[in-house]
């Protein structure tokens, strides 16, 4: 009897030794678990089995341990991410997702964008009072971020050029655009946006709603957006930071470190043109100011910084129409 009592002490003993060491761990665990819970509240998701259950909340916790090191960092970072709508999706299923412009041979990058320096005043279209700035929009899980680019593009300008607002259709260019060598949400080029639009006008929104997915081109459907001439190249950071002084302009840039952005001026990048963009402000320190398509919710209302020059590459491939 003794024994045994003295087994089962022992074993206790060596329970709460185990308990004792494991026990960061153990709060470690059950933080993350409420950490996923409480986001997918938020963010509404359910997944069909407990297999993807398990894949997703390993998914959710390699990100939650890479934002951990993010701030753990030594270095003075200048902007901060958080566990955003993307917080499940590992870097490449989002950057198959996301990620999917399809930029020409012809961009190219330009090695005198390296020593720019801005020197200009600040602008800044989304508080202008000449301009009534579109609201942020979302593409959804569809690679149409090129559609978005040139929707931006052409609502802002058109309302800062000729003082006339439209709520155009990215889903016109998605179904719509494939003979100009755009794929939908596979991915497409705001350049070829532009060239269907100039020989084909765009229609509004509420004539031709978003789906987030590829669809039938509706070609009964009217077309009362006309004012596409044409379009221009830029490729320096030097005239891009003149022509957003006029107008803003569509870009091309590596989104690859967007995933987790929260807020404040992203500098470190690479140059592996990837997303479809708009410019829509310069910072006096040469900060650039874009605007993205993944919901207000995301970054800065919507938005995100770059550190000045050729940040991500957006000096590489901008564009703009030309509107008459």
């Amino acid at each position: 009897m003794e024994k045994s009592l003295l087994a089962v002490g022992l074993m206790m003993l060596l329970g709460a030794s185990l308990y004792l060491n494991n026990t960061q761990e153990v709060s470690d665990e059950i933080d993350t678990a409420n950490l996923y819970a409480n986001w997918k509240m938020k963010y509404n998701r359910r997944y069909t089995n407990q297999r993807d259950e398990m894949y997703r909340y390993k998914v959710f916790t390699d990100n939650l341990n890479y934002i951990r090191a993010f701030y753990e960092s030594p270095e003075e970072a200048t902007f901060t991410l958080e566990l955003n709508q993307f917080a499940d999706m590992s870097q490449q299923e989002f950057a198959q997702t996301y990620l999917s412009l399809k930029v020409p041979r012809t961009a190219k990058l330009n090695a005198a964008n390296s020593n720019f320096q801005y020197k200009g005043a600040e602008v800044d279209w989304t508080d202008n009072k000449k301009v009534k700035y579109p609201a942020v929009k979302n593409q959804g899980s569809c690679g149409s971020c090129w559609a978005f680019s040139a929707v931006g593009a052409l609502e802002i300008n058109t309302d800062i050029e000729l003082n006339r607002k439209y709520e155009l259709s990215e889903q016109d260019l998605v179904d719509c655009s494939g003979p100009y060598d755009n794929d939908g949400c596979n991915g497409g080029w705001m350049d070829s946006a532009f060239e269907y639009v100039a020989d084909n006008g765009l229609a509004e929104a509420k004539d031709y709603p978003y789906t987030a997915k590829d669809g039938t081109c509706k070609t009964s459907v009217k077309r009362p957006y006309t004012h596409v001439q044409g379009f221009k190249d830029i490729d320096s950071c030097d005239e891009l930071a003149q022509t957003i002084q006029e107008r803003t302009v569509a870009v091309a840039v590596d989104a690859n470190p967007w995933q987790f952005y929260r807020s404040g001026v992203l500098s470190k990048c690479t140059k592996n043109l990837n997303h479809g963009v708009v410019l829509v402000g310069v910072q006096a320190d040469g900060a650039w100011k874009i605007r993205n398509s993944w919901g207000s919710s995301w970054g800065e209302a919507g938005h995100i910084r770059l550190a000045g020059g050729d940040t991500c590459g957006i000096c590489a491939a901008p564009s703009f129409p030309i509107l008459g």
